[in-house]
C-alpha cells in the first residue's frame, strides 16, 4: 500500500494554508473535470445513460488520473527519489481546500457587510448547487455557512484523511470521485442511473471522514451535542451530508437546513437545530472559526496517526529466545556422534613427518 511519511504530510498542509489554489495552476479537480465532460459524453453515445455507461465512465475517468499520477512517480523515482516525494506533496497538496473554502466564505460576506446583495449571490454561487438568483440576506449567509459546515468534509477532512492512510493515491482518488460526483452525482433525470456509480462511490469513500468531522466538532464542545447532533444527522438525503451540518448548527446554536430551490423546483431538507435564530453575516466569520477549530483538531489526529505507523514500519525486528519453561524436556536431543577413524600412517617427506593436512618439522 501507498503510505506518506508525517514530513510529506505536514509539507501538503503547509502548503496549502499557504498557496491554496492559485487559478493559473494546473488542479486535479479541473482536470478530473475535463476529463469527466469528454467521459461522458463518449460513453452516453456508445451506451446510453444507464447505471452500466455511468460505472464504465467512473472507472474510466478515476483510472485515467491515477494512471497518469503513477506514471508520473515511476518517472520521477527512476531519476530521484526526492522528486517523487516532491510529486506526492503536491498531489496531497491539491486535494485539499482548506485556505480556498476560507476565502470563497469571505469573498461572500464582504459584499453583504456592504448592502451589495447581488455581489453575494453570485459569490455565493460558487459555493453550493442551489439557485442563488432570488436569495435575500438570510438566504445567502444560510448557503454559505451550510456550504462551508459541509465542506468542512469533503473540502479538508476526507481528502486528508485518505492522505493518512493511504498516501498521494488515495487522497487523489477521493478528490477524483468527489468532483465526479459534484458533476453527476445528482437525483434527477439526466443523471439518476448515469450518476449513480458516482454517488454511491462519493458517499463511500466520505463514510468515515464525515463522522470524524462531526466529532472533531463534537470534542471542542466536550460532546454537548453528542445525541442531537447523532440524532439528526441521519435526517439528511446524504448519509454523511448531516454529520458536518448538525455538529455546525449545535456547535454555532444556528437554525441550518430547510427548502432550497434547484433549478426553480423546491427541494425539502431537514432542519438542524430548529429552534435556534438563522444565520446572519457576522455568523460567516463564526462558521469559518469552527471550522478552522474541526480542521485543527483532525490535523492532528491524522498526523499523529501518520507519526505512529512510521515509527512502526521503522520498528527493527528482534529475536526472542523461548523461555526455559517453553522447552519440552521430553523431546529427543540430537547428538554429535563421533566415529573413531585411524590415525594415517606417518608419512617421511624430506624431513618433514606429515600427518594428513598438518605438517610437523
Amino acid at each position: 500500500m501507498w503510505q506518506v511519511d508525517v514530513f510529506q504530510f505536514l509539507c501538503a498542509l503547509g502548503l496549502d494554508l499557504l498557496l491554496g489554489d492559485p487559478r493559473s495552476w494546473p488542479h486535479v479537480a479541473r482536470m478530473t473535470g475535463a476529463l469527466a465532460v469528454v467521459g461522458e459524453d463518449f460513453w452516453t453515445r456508445a451506451l446510453g445513460r444507464s447505471v452500466i455507461s455511468g460505472g464504465l465512465f467512473w472507472i474510466s475517468v478515476c483510472g485515467a488520473m491515477l494512471l497518469a499520477y503513477v506514471l508520473i512517480h515511476e518517472i520521477l523515482y527512476s531519476v530521484s527519489h526526492l522528486l517523487a516525494s516532491i510529486w506526492d506533496i503536491f498531489i496531497i497538496y491539491q486535494t485539499l481546500a482548506a485556505r480556498d473554502l476560507d476565502r470563497h466564505a469571505r469573498e461572500v460576506l464582504v459584499p453583504l457587510l456592504r448592502g451589495d446583495l447581488e455581489e453575494a449571490r453570485f459569490r455565493v454561487g460558487f459555493l453550493v448547487g442551489r439557485d442563488t438568483e432570488a436569495l435575500d440576506v438570510a438566504g445567502v449567509s444560510r448557503a454559505a455557512v451550510e456550504a462551508v459546515a459541509e465542506s468542512a468534509t469533503d473540502g479538508f477532512v476526507a481528502p486528508l484523511f485518505w492522505a493518512a492512510v493511504g498516501g498521494a493515491p488515495a487522497a487523489l482518488l477521493y478528490r477524483c470521485v468527489n468532483t465526479l460526483d459534484s458533476m453527476v452525482g445528482h437525483r434527477n433525470e439526466r443523471y439518476e442511473l448515469f450518476g449513480k456509480v458516482s454517488a454511491l462511490a462519493d458517499d463511500a469513500l466520505s463514510f468515515v471522514p464525515a463522522r470524524l468531522c462531526g466529532f472533531a466538532s463534537l470534542l471542542t464542545r466536550g460532546f454537548q451535542y453528542s445525541g442531537e447532533v447523532m440524532g439528526e444527522a441521519g435526517k439528511h438525503a446524504s448519509p454523511n451530508a448531516g454529520w458536518s451540518e448538525a455538529a455546525a448548527a449545535w456547535a454555532l446554536n444556528l437554525r441550518l437546513g430547510g427548502v432550497n430551490f434547484y433549478d426553480g423546483v423546491p427541494i425539502e431538507g431537514p432542519i438542524f437545530n430548529k429552534e435556534a435564530p438563522s444565520p446572519e453575516p457576522a455568523d460567516i466569520l463564526r462558521v469559518l472559526r469552527w471550522f478552522w477549530g474541526v480542521a485543527l483538531v483532525c490535523a492532528f489526529v491524522l498526523s499523529l496517526f501518520v507519526l505512529t505507523r512510521q515509527r512502526d514500519l521503522r520498528q527493527p525486528e528482534t529475536y526472542s529466545a523461548p523461555a526455559l519453561g517453553d522447552v519440552s524436556v521430553a523431546e529427543p536431543v540430537l547428538k554429535q556422534e563421533f566415529v573413531a577413524q585411524p590415525a594415517p600412517a606417518p608419512v617421511k617427506l624430506h624431513g618433514m613427518i606429515t600427518y594428513g593436512t598438518k605438517s610437523t618439522p
